[in-house]
């Protein structure tokens, strides 16, 4: 799902530079954290479509006309987990 995510959100029609892999390993890390705080050994999409946003928004870069449209980096991301159906 976190995979999916990060693919999705690299749409050239609206973000010039997308989540690398390393990203992909910081939003999954911070999935595990959360978990295990809220006493799980295991991530459900749950907690990664909670941390998506905040973990990812600033590992993107919009496209100009994403940010002619007066797009931001949360909304992009906020419409890519609508787009992406969790397991």
């Amino acid at each position: 799902y976190m995979t999916k995510l990060c693919e999705a959100a690299r749409d050239p029609d609206q973000v010039r530079l997308g989540p690398s892999p390393r990203a992909l390993l910081a939003l999954m890390r911070c999935c595990q954290a959360l978990a295990a705080v809220r006493g799980r050994d295991y991530v459900i999409p749950d907690d990664v479509k909670e941390l998506a946003v905040p973990v990812l928004a600033h590992r993107i870069m919009l496209s100009p006309e994403a940010r002619m449209r007066n797009m931001t980096n949360e909304r992009v991301l906020a419409s890519v987990l609508n787009s992406v159906q969790g397991r």
